[in-house]
């Protein structure tokens, strides 16, 4: 989905969306610090917004999917 439609750019946009897997290493880490700054339950808000970016991300584009 996020690759479709990107003509010459295609190549730049999945070296980027590869950098994103990277995201997936330092979002714990990130949470972690907020567990120990904060408590458990506020770190829990990182990960929240992160899956309400793609729930978002998802819902916006599904429609051009659609068989």
């Amino acid at each position: 989905m996020a690759l479709h439609g990107l003509g010459r750019h295609t190549g730049q946009a999945s070296g980027i969306l590869c950098m994103a897997i990277v995201g997936g290493a330092l979002v714990p880490f990130a949470q972690g610090a907020l567990a120990d700054g904060f408590n458990v339950q506020v770190s829990f808000l990182l990960p929240a917004a992160c899956y309400a970016f793609v729930l978002y991300f998802g819902a916006k584009y599904a429609s051009m999917y659609k068989a």
